[in-house]
């Protein structure tokens, strides 16, 4: 019987998956194919762990769009 495969989705922000993309078409590979070749070398031992500091995960900064109207408008007075 074949190996059964699952689905593996992440968060990633709009530039940083252009970014990826165009590196891994210009190393002629697929997005893919070089994420499971890393995973592939945490699990056989060969690899190390990037973007994590000691003693923790590090999460990156998300930005929020409409921060820059958010407390423009009052309950009760605008809406």
């Amino acid at each position: 019987m074949a190996n059964k495969t699952r689905l593996f989705n992440i968060r990633i922000t709009y530039d940083k998956h252009a970014r990826f993309k165009k590196y891994a078409e210009e190393k002629g590979l697929s997005m893919g194919g070089i994420l499971l070749g890393y995973i592939d070398t945490l699990l056989d031992g060969t690899g190390e762990v990037h973007g994590f500091e000691e003693g923790g995960r590090v999460t990156a900064k998300w930005d929020d769009p409409l921060d820059a109207i958010r407390d423009q408008y009052r309950p009760g007075e605008d809406f």
